[in-house]
């Protein structure tokens, strides 16, 4: 059923069916995600999705119904935010968002909130909780949760970002941080749709960023292993050892770790079904501009919190010379193996 106010079209909440989800932002991550939701979804299941290019909302559409028709029916394109308020068969239980920076989560929320209060019918008694799996910086996503539990008391906004990257996201192994003191603390259908995409799901604490402070801190280490691997696999090279060798020893000795086993720098170290982003010319995975971006906001995150990184400025320099080059910056971060090596040769 649907009541009118000043030509809006709304939702009533009679109708409110409990497996409705909205998914925005279909993009390197946000697809895969969106993807297990989709195969995983039952019969009385709708989800609804949107990216701001239409041709990712299209494309991520044909892919996944094209693999598996049984669900065709339940998943639902969108051509804006509103419609996720004004367009979808009952009201939304999950709303999750996956976009670039925190301006955009605030923005997307902010939408969506005032077109929930421009419905006529009362939604007092009907909890949508928005999913943020973006990283972005902490006062952005505080703000935001206030902002949405003053605009909307019954609503929620957590913060769930995922550890794992776009390996994790297409394997459907991503590990959830979210701010929740305990796992009685979440909901179960909150802990069924994160199942859909995961493996591990790590309350952080009851305070909101609680999440985020674990993501920033995770990637911290990430950002700074990973400069430290292509340094030493150069130093390896210089010795003149052989690589795919030494990445196998590596894997099993006291240097390993995600950088550089999972997301080893290596041509043809391990098995193509590992499907590394080196062997595709480090194409695709977590891109060297996103990991500068995480390395930052964990660095500002530091200050605020009085506390000083002793490797955050060093990995800053190297990251923001890294990315004034628009090859590096949008390629794996794997891509820095190769680039201290020019550094190298330049130098001599």
């Amino acid at each position: 059923m649907i009541s009118v106010k000043q030509g809006i079209r709304c939702l009533s909440t009679s109708s409110l069916r409990m497996t409705n989800y909205g998914f925005i932002g279909l993009g390197e991550m946000g697809q895969h995600m969106g993807r297990h939701i989709y195969n995983k979804l039952e019969p009385d299941d709708k989800l609804y999705v949107y990216d701001l290019e239409p041709a990712n909302t299209k494309k991520f559409v044909d892919t996944v119904t094209e693999a598996s028709p049984a669900n065709k029916k339940l998943v639902v394109p969108l051509e804006s935010i509103s419609d996720f308020v004004h367009k979808v068969d009952s009201q939304l239980e999950f709303i999750m968002t996956m976009v670039p920076e925190g301006k955009h989560v605030k923005s997307v929320v902010e939408e969506l909130v005032q077109n929930y209060k421009k419905c006529a019918t009362d939604i007092s008694g009907v909890s949508t909780t928005f999913l943020d799996s973006s990283t972005v910086d902490i006062p952005t996503s505080i703000e935001v949760h206030k902002y949405v539990k003053q605009q909307i008391p019954d609503f929620d906004f957590i913060d769930t970002p995922v550890s794992g990257g776009v390996a994790g996201a297409r394997k459907g192994t991503l590990s959830f941080m979210l701010s929740r003191e305990t796992h009685e603390d979440m909901s179960p259908s909150l802990t069924s749709l994160l199942s859909k995409m995961g493996t591990n799901i790590f309350p952080c604490g009851k305070n909101h960023g609680t999440g985020l402070a674990a993501k920033l801190s995770n990637n911290y280490l990430l950002a700074v292993t990973n400069l430290a691997v292509a340094d030493s696999f150069q130093l390896a090279k210089s010795f003149g050892l052989d690589m795919k060798n030494y990445a196998k020893l590596v894997s099993v000795s006291t240097g390993k770790s995600w950088a550089s086993v999972d997301n080893c720098p290596i041509k043809g170290a391990y098995p193509k079904e590992n499907d590394l982003p080196a062997d595709r010319d480090c194409h695709g995975g977590f891109i060297t501009k996103l990991a500068r971006k995480d390395l930052v906001l964990a660095t500002q995150s530091a200050k605020s919190n009085n506390r000083f990184l002793f490797l955050g400025e060093v990995g800053k320099k190297w990251y923001d010379k890294a990315c004034e080059r628009e090859d590096l910056a949008t390629k794996d971060l794997s891509v820095l193996y190769e680039w201290l090596e020019e550094l190298s040769e330049k130098d001599k």
